[in-house]
């Protein structure tokens, strides 16, 4: 076996799987967690997935002797520039334009919410994100992760350096937090 040319402790060829090996592995669960970041908008999960694999592509040859979890790398890089995709939607949304006529479409849609649900929903999902964002770190970090990125309890340990028990405590503790402040929040109204 040769080692790869480069500085630093040798590395071997054959330490890491090639990329695409690892991205057909976890493909099923970053679409999943695609659907689920994209609000289960198909044509953005799609979108997104392949915008990650790309990145994931770009980066890969150089974090590939030191990642720890392949499948949280892949995940974490997925989440990226699924919040990227909001953000640049977000920009888009946020700047007083005029509204564009609505385009006449081919295929029926499906029956639509009335608008004031509507806007019922994106408040009540900013409210949520607000108070996930003030969550303590130690406890933000491993409720983002289980919920946000689908990892498992393990995985959550591993990355964090947890126990499996701590990070399942920290998980239920910051959800039990998350559901009385909705609670103050709903009888607030």
């Amino acid at each position: 076996m040769q080692p790869l040319s480069g500085s630093g402790p040798l590395k071997h060829a054959t330490q890491s799987p090639p990329f695409w090996h690892l991205w057909q592995s976890h493909q099923d669960h970053l679409h999943h967690q695609s659907l689920r970041l994209m609000a289960g908008n198909a044509a953005d999960a799609e979108d997104a997935l392949h915008a990650a694999m790309l990145r994931a592509f770009q980066g890969y040859s150089a974090q590939a002797g030191t990642l720890v979890s392949e499948k949280a790398w892949l995940s974490r890089v997925l989440h990226n520039v699924c919040m990227d995709f909001h953000r640049d939607r977000r920009r888009y949304t946020d700047t007083p334009e005029e509204p564009a006529p609505p385009a006449a479409s081919a295929v029926p849609s499906q029956v639509e919410e009335p608008p004031d649900t509507v806007l019922l929903e994106r408040e009540r999902a900013r409210e949520i994100r607000a108070r996930i964002r003030e969550l303590p770190a130690n406890l933000r970090l491993p409720f983002e992760m289980r919920f946000l990125q689908d990892m498992s309890y393990e995985d959550i340990a591993r990355q964090l350096q947890l126990t499996n028990c701590n990070a399942r405590k920290r998980v239920q503790f910051a959800s039990s937090l998350l559901r009385e402040a909705l609670a103050d929040m709903l009888h607030a109204r």
